[in-house]
């Protein structure tokens, strides 16, 4: 029973994210399922919901989630004409991309450390 009432509740929060977006789909196009997941979000980290309430049947559907991307991997075989064709634009922009994630990550990192810093040479200064 503890299971079904899991279910319930994820299956519950994704509806509630499908409703959602159907009122705000002349506004802001989001899928339902994106918005399950920050209502989920949200009911998590204001401790509305409790983890213990949904951590067996979360545990599961992340043990098994690669089950989930096998029918974009079908969809993926059945368009591989489309993909040879434009291989070259796509080979760049994945390249492209991987750079520019680089790039912004040793940005942000770069300036986390230089604030860590600061705080501590702060910290330093008002102990001394």
């Amino acid at each position: 029973m503890k299971i079904f009432n899991q279910i319930g509740i994820l299956l519950g929060v994704w509806a509630a994210g499908e409703v959602v977006s159907q009122f705000i789909k002349n506004i802001i196009n989001i899928p339902g399922s994106i918005l399950g997941m920050i209502i989920l979000f949200l009911l998590l980290q204001f401790k509305i919901i409790s983890e213990e309430k949904i951590k067996d049947v979360a545990d599961f559907l992340l043990g098994n989630m690669g089950i989930f991307f096998i029918p974009a991997g079908v969809s993926l075989i059945q368009s591989l004409g489309l993909i040879k064709e434009n291989a070259i634009l796509l080979l760049s922009c994945i390249i492209l991309i991987n750079i520019a994630v680089m790039i912004g990550s040793g940005i942000s990192v770069e300036f986390m450390i230089k604030l860590k810093e600061k705080k501590q040479a702060k910290s330093q200064q008002e102990i001394a």
